[in-house]
């Protein structure tokens, strides 16, 4: 036989044997899967590249809460997955002991330590979370707050350097100054050295290195086999040197601080370092290891900057274009402190209920991780049932944080910012502020829920209390006015002119509000210009 006739045929045979495998695995899973009877994007059922896809494009948040309003509050979001969005779900999954983290985290592991994120292990991460919340203890965050007010100083001087004589401030994009801040803070926190973004530009290639590795993890958090088929290295083509150029000055600059701390030893400071180091596990008696240790310190660095910098940026988006919300919290915050000094956790900064209505609205309103958080329902539970769903063992489910975040059942009007929906009054009964605090999750739930969360809300509280005592703030007059709202004319889920917009990677990536600052004459004589 003819060499080249017989390579034909065997091409031949071998696509003939993909288009059958093709059919074969596609119409099990749009037909006879375990999940078939459940609703849900066409695509969705066949593979996971739906998911991996809107992640890259920053929109699975909004596919998702455009298929929940189509298909109803249970909803097949890839051939192994249900996403509910129902308070009952919520609670039902991430407090249930049938379920683990999905393999999904397996994707967000470097090779050579794991840290509380992205261990699957439940005994594993007991211990893990065990130590770290000595670190993270009130009175470890009381001890650290001074040196965070410094940075806070730091960047109230900075905003005042912008203005002129009893004029207002250029426009200053607030998601580069409150990520500079935030970095700031966390990597003194973590590291006992600031990476100092707000004085100098050395460092701040780390706000684009973050974002890229945002990026790459999104989507094979959501489509694990990716990594496993170890087509990564497709996504690091397409971002091709200048990642690879960031991952390079990201490993130097973090493994020399970490070097540099270790040498000074546990008491030159108070950090997270001197905390955690000899801490232990009062069960086991097992410590953390060094490299242990500071795992998580890169976590909490880059998971506490994004988290805090997106509040902030889009509490600012929404207080500027709604001036009654603007001015009732300018009025408490005024009133409660006389003095910057007075401004920090404490009795003082506990009545300022209207301030942490705020917060928890722009948390609710533009969550910083949207999309849902998988969890695997354990091998050998024999399944779980949620909202009267079976959805078998080795299946994936959960709940998107942005979704229930704006489900009516809820959170009347949901895009609409409200801060009066956290605060019970003859008009807003206190049954309805538990019903919403219920389904109220930026930071997640249960044991693996967000082990920063106090020093998110004290930074976050410090920052807003300091900014509005000194000064007044608008958005901007020319163009830079639209950054980071939707537009009329935009695409779905992108047209809402009074939602700040963000781009859903796994972890948020954002851009603007840009603001004007004016110094309040009450203040001005108290500033070193």
């Amino acid at each position: 036989m003819d060499l080249t006739l017989a390579l034909s045929q065997l091409l031949r045979l071998l696509c003939y044997g993909f288009a059958l495998r093709f059919l074969i695995v596609y119409t099990h899973r749009l037909f006879f899967n375990r999940l078939s009877h459940i609703p849900g994007p066409f695509v969705a059922k066949f593979s996971d590249w739906y998911g991996a896809y809107y992640s890259v494009l920053g929109q699975l948040h909004l596919r998702t809460w455009e298929a929940h309003q189509r298909y109803g509050p249970a909803i097949r979001l890839g051939p192994n997955k249900v996403v509910f969005n129902t308070v009952t779900a919520l609670h039902a999954i991430y407090h249930a002991k049938t379920v683990q983290k999905s393999k999904g985290y397996i994707a967000l592991s470097p090779r050579e330590v794991t840290n509380t994120h992205n261990t699957i292990d439940k005994e594993v991460h007991r211990f893990k979370r065990k130590v770290l919340n000595v670190g993270l203890s009130e009175s470890c965050m009381r001890d650290f707050e001074p040196e965070m007010n410094k940075h806070i100083e730091n960047y109230i001087q900075k905003l005042a350097q912008d203005l002129g004589n009893n004029t207002w401030s250029r426009d200053i994009n607030m998601t580069e100054r409150f990520k500079y801040l935030g970095y700031d803070i966390m990597s003194h926190f973590s590291f006992g050295r600031s990476f100092q973004l707000q004085d100098k530009p050395d460092n701040r290639f780390i706000l684009e290195a973050v974002s890229l590795k945002s990026m790459l993890a999104g989507p094979f958090f959501q489509f694990v086999d990716l990594k496993r088929l170890r087509l990564h290295f497709l996504l690091v083509l397409f971002l091709a040197k200048r990642a690879l150029t960031l991952r390079s000055q990201w490993a130097t600059l973090t493994n020399q601080v970490v070097r540099d701390r270790v040498a000074k030893g546990k008491d030159a400071q108070h950090d997270l370092f001197s905390s955690v180091v000899d801490a232990k596990d009062p069960e086991t008696g097992k410590m953390f290891s060094q490299k242990e240790l500071f795992a998580e310190a890169r976590l909490l660095l880059v998971a506490g900057s994004d988290t805090s910098s997106t509040t902030m940026s889009a509490l600012m988006f929404y207080l500027s274009r709604y001036p009654d919300c603007y001015e009732k919290l300018a009025s408490e915050i005024r009133a409660t402190f006389q003095s910057e000094d007075e401004i920090h956790s404490g009795s003082k900064m506990n009545q300022c209920t209207y301030l942490r209505a705020c917060i928890d609205e722009a948390l609710r309103m533009s969550p910083p991780v949207g999309s849902t958080l998988w969890r695997e329902v354990s091998p050998g539970t024999g399944g779980i049932v949620i909202d009267g769903v079976y959805v078998p063992e080795e299946c994936e489910v959960g709940v998107s944080t942005y979704v229930i975040h704006h489900n009516e059942e809820y959170f009347p009007d949901s895009f609409v910012f409200s801060p009066e929906r956290w605060i019970a009054s003859s008009s807003n009964p206190k049954e309805r502020v538990e019903l919403a605090r219920r389904a109220f999750s930026p930071f997640s739930l249960g044991p693996r829920g967000c082990a920063g969360r106090t020093m998110a809300y004290m930074e976050i509280s410090n920052v807003l209390a300091r900014t509005m005592w000194h000064f007044d703030f608008a958005t901007s007059e020319g163009s830079l006015k639209h950054v980071g709202a939707g537009a009329p004319n935009g695409p779905k889920g992108r047209h809402r002119t009074l939602e700040f917009q963000l781009q859903d990677h796994l972890v948020s990536t954002h851009a603007g509000p840009y603001l004007r600052f004016k110094l309040r004459k009450e203040v001005a004589n108290k500033l070193e210009m």
